[in-house]
């Protein structure tokens, strides 16, 4: 399922209609747009079409085609590098004598649970502030 604001899906939703066309799936043929821009079959004269991607598939709706736009012009982030370099730039290394030791690494290590919703509540800031999108539980960053 994709995460992301209703802004961003708005967008992922027009360029899926722009880049797939109306598809007959009974007659399987793609069915061009009459002048008044609507899709009927030629042939049996359903309006209940499916969308076609070239080259990736046919199914109804939109959602599949977002997801395929995702994957295909986002780039996957690591998390874990992520989060971890925001608590690195925000607090000062932990120091024991000689030794010293990256803040993400300590709560981590110290606290994996605050560490990890911590992580999430970041990652979830992110997406509702529209600079990441999540599919299925990774997180993309698009050019949008």
């Amino acid at each position: 399922m994709l995460e992301a604001t209703e802004e961003i899906k708005d967008k992922f939703r027009e360029q899926a209609h722009e880049m797939s066309r109306p598809f007959c799936y009974m007659d399987y043929i793609t069915v061009p747009l009459d002048e008044d821009g609507n899709a009927v079959c030629p042939k049996c004269g359903t309006d209940d079409l499916m969308r076609e991607l070239e080259g990736v598939g046919v199914e109804y709706g939109y959602d599949w085609i977002m997801e395929h736009i995702v994957k295909e012009e986002g780039t996957a982030i690591d998390a874990d590098e992520m989060y971890a370099d925001l608590l690195d730039e925000c607090y000062e290394p932990f120091k024991m004598g000689d030794l010293e030791y990256s803040p993400s690494q300590v709560l981590k290590d110290v606290d994996p649970t605050a560490y990890r919703i911590g992580k999430q509540d970041y990652l979830d800031s992110l997406v509702e502030d529209g600079q990441l999108v999540c599919l299925d539980g990774t997180y993309y960053q698009l050019d949008l």
